[in-house]
């Protein structure tokens, strides 16, 4: 073959390494492939998990969830396929349904080096899943011309308050992050004052809507003037210039703090690409991981010095009791919120 020929052939051969992210070599993860479920926002995590084929060569395939069904219907696909597994890593942006996960077996238990330092109340005692990356459950507060009623909301308990019937909010109770909430409000005050306070939230006539991110999107128009939702939530609308602000609920003396959640990451029972998904479980759980998510404003502190210099008043709860109680709070709130109760 002549000379013009030999370099048409060998372009070919890069271009096909870079469209499949590099020809392979003995020991070097090319063509290793691994499939990763998260509800963490794709926005955040696609530039993280490309980093990590960057750096390892191994592919990663993501497999993500609505805003409508974030946790629960990646959980819940996770559950139906036990038997013949399609994922082999999971990566929650919250902890509760994976506490359920590997209690059902769907995560299996591999102690990663990454995990060594991370705070005991924020891992498996039996290494099924770790955290990191503490998101908080907050208020967002409408500054908004004529919503100036939400500036005395400073605690989840002034969402009922009469002046702002009708224009305060949530996310539906049944998936994600509010579900875990609920649960945590439920452990903590047991099931009359959990009641108590939910019916007057109905009393006050609170708005259910399709996510964290609507609640933040209506509060920031102006439609509602304060809702239950998640930091990063609020962040976002302020990016897009909502007009919001983020209020960290029930932080005054003898109050009760606001929930603090993990992202948790975990590798799943009988992974087809299980040596590949150990190596994205200790990536996942890494120092390096954590400080993207508390730069892209997705988390708010580190399980490692929880706050980094700001303090928060974390709800003094035990995530396993929330994560078993889950199912009966969420039925016994959501018959109050639609008027079954």
């Amino acid at each position: 073959m002549h000379s013009a020929g030999l370099r048409c052939v060998f372009a070919l051969w890069v271009l096909g390494c870079v469209l499949v992210g590099g020809c392979k070599k003995e020991g070097s993860g090319a063509g290793e492939r691994v499939v990763l479920y998260t509800s963490v926002d794709e926005p955040v995590a696609r530039p993280i998990v490309l980093e990590f084929t960057k750096q390892t060569r191994i592919t990663v395939i993501i497999r993500t969830d609505s805003e409508a069904t974030k946790s629960v219907g990646l959980a819940e696909r996770l559950e139906a396929e036990k038997s013949n597994p399609q994922g082999d890593v999971w990566w929650g942006n919250e902890i509760f349904h994976t506490i359920n996960l590997a209690e059902r077996g769907v995560l299996a238990a591999y102690e990663s080096p990454a995990a060594a330092k991370i705070p005991a109340m924020y891992k498996d005692p039996q290494h099924r899943w770790a955290g990191t990356s503490l998101r908080a459950r907050v208020i967002a507060r409408t500054t908004a011309a004529g919503g100036e009623a939400a500036g005395s909301v400073g605690s989840i308990l002034d969402l009922a308050k009469p002046a702002l019937k009708g224009k305060v909010c949530m996310a539906r109770p049944t998936a994600g992050t509010t579900s875990g909430q609920v649960a945590a409000l439920y452990t903590l005050w047991g099931t009359e004052k959990t009641q108590r306070f939910f019916r007057d939230l109905k009393a006050n006539e609170i708005k259910l809507l399709g996510g964290n991110s609507v609640v933040a999107e209506y509060v920031g128009q102006g439609q509602m003037w304060a809702g239950l939702t998640d930091n990063d939530d609020v962040d976002s609308a302020k990016r897009e210039g909502g007009k919001t602000e983020l209020v960290l609920p029930d932080q005054g003396e003898g109050q009760m703090g606001t929930l603090t959640i993990p992202c948790t990451v975990g590798l799943v029972a009988g992974a087809k690409h299980g040596e590949a998904g150990k190596k994205l479980v200790d990536y996942l759980l890494s120092a390096e991981v954590e400080k993207k998510l508390l730069e892209a404003k997705f988390a708010r502190y580190s399980v490692f010095a929880e706050g980094g210099g700001e303090k928060v008043k974390a709800m003094a709860v035990d995530y396993r009791a929330v994560a078993r109680n889950m199912r009966v709070a969420v039925e016994m709130v959501m018959k109050i919120l639609e008027g079954r109760d």
